[in-house]
């Protein structure tokens, strides 16, 4: 894998030069491979599928909060000569993507946000487990059980608690101080950047009730709810959530080329609930 400011990647070069790239970020214990081959080959654009600082391939320590990985990224951005664009991330990486449109907006082109919160629930005591190697089993255990849910497949579910127990507990410790640290609700109305908000209604970690709030709060976003989706969203329903992503970011840079398209819009579409 390339190595760019720390940070291994995948790359998909499929768009036109004068398009803004899409930028892939996992969330907490994750790795670029959370993200299915459907993700990582958008058609028609060029894909950064990243395994953030202390994860996968990058050599990079892990952060503790959100505000350092968007840090990161930034830097990222620039070692690859890009000015600008489209972050796209699950759980934690949403909430960096979040960030990143908050505090940095002139470098965000709009962001997808899967499985999202403006601040996380925590379950209790999880932190605390994470932080000794002692005890990190059981809180490996405390995030499986709200991971995984009645839809999660038995091949899933597999995947996910080996995954959990190849990360160093190090790094799952830091990845959850993040999310525990994270908190942006007051100031969501700030940001400006279109969105595109996925979450699975029987997800127990970040329930519909968080992006549903994402999107009563932010001025151009739009909502699904996946009726058979849970917190692993992209790994779950890759094909349609690939496409409907594919969607936004035509209509994105459409508006980007004509910022009035945005006015034809509404402000979010309805929910919409997946029944396939």
């Amino acid at each position: 894998m390339p190595l760019t400011a720390g940070i291994a990647y995948s790359l998909h070069e499929g768009g036109k030069s004068d398009q803004k790239a899409v930028i892939l970020i996992h969330g907490a214990g994750g790795s670029h491979l959370d993200w299915p081959a459907q993700f990582r080959r958008l058609t028609g654009y060029t894909v950064y599928a990243i395994d953030l600082p202390g994860h996968g391939r990058s050599t990079l320590p892990g952060c503790q909060s959100v505000e350092e990985y968007a840090e990161v990224l930034l830097e990222f951005l620039a070692d690859l000569g890009r000015f600008q664009a489209v972050f796209v991330g699950h759980s934690m990486g949403a909430a960096i993507a979040l960030y990143l449109a908050l505090e940095f907006p002139q470098h965000v082109a709009g962001v997808g946000l899967f499985s999202a919160a403006a601040s996380f629930d925590v379950p209790s005591g999880l932190v605390d487990y994470l932080s000794s190697p002692a005890s990190a089993p059981l809180g490996i255990r405390l995030i499986r059980e709200r991971l995984i849910t009645s839809t999660t497949s038995p091949e899933l579910a597999a995947r996910i608690s080996s995954s959990l127990h190849k990360v160093r507990s190090s790094v799952l410790y830091g990845d959850w101080l993040a999310c525990a640290r994270f908190d942006i609700r007051q100031r969501l109305n700030q940001i400006q950047s279109p969105a595109y908000i996925a979450c699975g209604r029987h997800d127990r970690l970040t329930p519909p009730s968080r992006s549903r709030f994402l999107a009563d709060q932010l001025p151009m976003a739009r909502l699904d709810v996946i009726a058979d989706g849970g917190h692993l969203l992209p790994l779950e329903r890759p094909d349609l959530l690939a496409a409907r992503l594919t969607g936004f970011l035509d209509d994105l840079h459409a508006a980007l080329e004509n910022p009035a398209l945005w006015i034809k819009l509404p402000k979010k579409d309805p929910v919409q609930t997946d029944e396939e």
